[in-house]
This record gives structure tokens, sequence and C-alpha cells, in this order.
């Protein structure tokens, strides 16, 4: 019989995806899942803090999991993203804890203006050009 040579495994590399990108493409997914209308409204914000918290992370390296919304937005202050951008952060994920945690009974308007607002804000505050490319050559390196 003929003997088969070890090769390599070769394990693909995911494509690099931006975590504005990724982020966007899950906020789209969870509206149109349409859950406030269905009156799942706590599963909305879960999911919808969750998004942002991942992005967080991924955008800012700071630590989001296991911590509370002061927590979040005080580790926010050492970086550098504009006053407006922070305070509707802060205003989704208030409404977010009012929800999960006070059983906070949002309006439609407050539903829709929590994930335009979560959206306009990774929008916002997405890698400039300069910075991919830096990351990208460190990653090279």
């Amino acid at each position: 019989n003929k003997r088969r040579k070890n090769k390599p495994v070769v394990i693909p590399q995911k494509p690099y995806i931006p975590p504005h990108k990724a982020a966007l493409e899950k906020l789209n997914v969870l509206k149109d899942k349409k859950l406030w209308q269905q009156d799942r409204v706590k599963e909305y914000f879960s999911e919808l803090t969750e998004v942002l918290r991942d992005y967080l992370e991924k955008r800012y390296a700071i630590k989001t999991q296991e911590r509370t919304t002061d927590e979040i937005i005080a580790s926010l202050m050492k970086v550098d993203i504009a006053t407006d951008n922070k305070e509707m952060l802060h205003q989704v994920l208030l409404m977010a804890d009012l929800v999960k945690f006070a059983k906070g009974k949002p309006s439609a308007t407050e539903n829709e203006k929590s994930i335009i607002d979560a959206m306009l804000f990774v929008s916002s505050t997405a890698e400039r050009k300069s910075e991919q490319l830096n990351e990208s050559n460190e990653r090279d390196i």
C-alpha cells in the first residue's frame, strides 16, 4: 500500500472584518428580527447591548463584560470619543438597563431610537482608514 505523507493541515484564516462593520451587520439583523414589535423588548435590548459591548471591546480594547453601564461609561472617559457620541451611547445603555432590570416599558419611538442611536454611535466611532492600516501592519509583524 501507498503511504500517505503527512500534509500540514491548513486552517483558512477568517478575513479581518472591522469592528464597526461587524457591529452594523449585527444591528441590522437585530432590527430585521422585529423583537420589540413582538413584545420581546427585554430580548431586544439584551441583544442590542451585547452588540454594543462587543463593539466597544473590539474597537477600544476596554472590558465591558460583567461591567455596569456606569463602569463602561467611566472607562470611555479616557478614550477619544466625541462627548455627544458618549452621551448617545449612555442613553441607549440606560434605556436597556431600565428594560432589563427595572421592567421599563419604552415607547415604540424609544425602541426605534435606541437602535438608530446605536447604529449612529458605531458609524460615528468607526475606525478610520489610517487606523485600520496601522492595525493590519501590526498584525503582519
